[in-house]
């Protein structure tokens, strides 16, 4: 079992006398394997961590006076890295971010864990991401979100800082991240004892030949095919309940890679696969509606939205009468935002048409609705937001003779690249934000996003929840209203 070590620091030239004094197995370990979770590589890590508990060559040396100055408080850190499974969306990720957000902020109130670290994956080609020619895999979360806005709620790392932050150690070894353990979350078959659910969790054998929980498949997310990750074991474990029931798991590995009171505030690294089946603490609540409001765009994503509604809608926000300061922290309750003078609408398409079929409008059906209510504002203009192919955009604008239609594209070869597929999706929903009207999917993640937004911009529930039915007039299923909830006391919490 690899444990890896905060007291490996070294300065000068100690790697070139330690490496010349160590017994010849540590050569073992520098080898690089050549696949995660490879019997080759477990042994290397067990050689690796045997010679490195070895007390009586590593107490000869103050490592401590060694240390640069920067990785004195990093002891005792525990860094979680967590992925998502692979056919999952963007705005779902977004979703589960947010639950675990909320658990690592309270988790830094332990003790053990007073230094923390949430480390967020690199998106990988998504599935909603159809631009081949662009370069859309393992994109940081710094390429869509404001990182310094993330930070002031929860302690989280981008992965590329997790990277650097991780070399500061310095191991004399390859520049290789050794993850401990590796937990692959899994549901219950039977998720209820006697019609009641339980909060509980239980680790099983890995088996090659289940697809549910196979340690050389990318389903759990593709994290651990990163180029510089090695993991020592590899868990499949059954889980049902909120975030607060990973606690209880994380203490059971460090418990499990502690040897004694000489390594009990070592740094780990421990990964968390298909954390989409971890629920929500808090859900609905003020605290998921802080790490929600946290959740700023990135600068350049909001500047070229704030440019497109400038130019295509003669909109700000103080034309439009909504609140966005600098800091999140400053925002305050509030129900009258106006929005620019316009409608938008959220058409989900793709998959959409054929896996829920039943309330899909077709493209006329949503045409008529949308048209109605561009007369019931008095309104002539409608921006739509969609995932509809390049033909169905074209009949669309064609159902909308005498109305202006307006829907976003990059001005430019060079700003599609520098936005990706992703950050189209992020304009759109900007966009959508400061319209005076919002109607969007039944149970499309993209819609609830938008939803938050407007929630957090300051407009009524009434011009912000509303759904697209099947056909015009009949009655429908509506997305659920859950409206923001605010801090009477502000925000008192701990910050991070």
């Amino acid at each position: 079992m690899h444990k890896m070590h905060g007291r490996w620091c070294w300065s000068g030239l100690w790697p070139l006398l330690v490496l010349l004094l160590l017994p010849s197995s540590i050569a073992i370990a520098d080898r690089p394997a050549t696949r995660n979770g490879t019997e080759s590589h477990r042994t290397a890590v067990r050689s690796s961590s045997n010679v490195c508990r070895s007390r009586q060559f590593w107490q000869t040396f103050p490592l401590v006076d060694t240390c640069p100055p920067a990785i004195l408080p990093l002891r005792g850190t525990v860094y979680i890295l967590y992925d998502v499974n692979i056919s999952e969306g963007f705005n779902l990720r977004r979703d589960v971010y947010i639950r675990l957000a909320v658990f690592v902020r309270r988790l830094r109130r332990r003790k053990r864990f007073r230094n923390v670290r949430l480390v967020l994956p690199p998106f990988p080609r998504l599935y909603h991401w159809h631009s081949h020619h662009l370069k859309q895999s393992d994109v940081g979360w710094g390429h869509f979100f404001d990182l310094d806005s993330l930070r002031r709620y929860a302690p989280i790392l981008d992965y590329s800082e997790f990277l650097a932050e991780y070399r500061q150690f310095g191991m004399p070894a390859p520049p290789y991240v050794h993850i401990s353990q590796v937990f692959r979350l899994m549901h219950y078959e039977i998720m209820l004892e006697q019609g009641i659910f339980r909060d509980k969790y239980e680790r099983v054998a890995p088996k090659l030949d289940d697809n549910s929980c196979n340690e050389y498949s990318t389903a759990g997310g593709p994290l651990l095919s990163q180029s510089l990750l090695r993991y020592g074991q590899y868990h499949c474990v059954h889980f049902q309940g909120s975030a607060g029931l990973l606690e209880r798991l994380l203490r059971e590995a460090i418990a499990e890679d502690t040897a004694g009171a000489e390594d009990i505030d070592d740094m780990r690294v421990y990964a968390i696969l298909s954390s989409e089946t971890v629920l929500h603490d808090h859900w609905g609540d003020e605290h998921f509606w802080k790490a929600r409001r946290s959740m700023r765009f990135s600068k350049y994503l909001s500047q070229v939205a704030s440019d497109f509604l400038r130019y295509a809608f003669d909109t700000t926000d103080s034309t439009a009468g909504v609140q966005r300061p600098a800091m999140w922290e400053m925002e305050r309750p509030k129900r009258d935002a106006l929005g620019g003078d316009f409608i938008c609408a959220h058409l989900r398409r793709g998959d959409f048409v054929r896996s829920r079929e039943a309330t899909t409008p077709t493209l006329k059906s949503a045409a008529q609705q949308i048209k109605q209510l561009l007369r019931a504002f008095n309104a002539s203009t409608v921006f739509l937001s969609t995932d509809a192919t390049p033909y169905d955009l074209v009949q669309m604008r064609s159902m909308f003779q005498g109305f202006r239609f307006v829907h976003f594209q990059p001005e430019s070869n060079l700003q599609r690249q520098k936005l990706k597929d992703g950050g189209v999706a992020i304009v759109d929903q900007l966009v959508c934000s400061y319209a005076r009207y919002f109607i969007g999917t039944y149970e499309s993640t993209f819609t609830y996003r938008i939803y938050e937004e407007r929630e957090i911009l300051g407009f009524s529930k009434s011009s912000t929840f509303n759904t697209i039915c099947k056909v015009v007039g009949g009655n429908c299923p509506r997305n659920a209203v859950w409206p923001i909830v605010w801090d009477d006391d502000g925000d008192n919490d701990t910050p991070y």
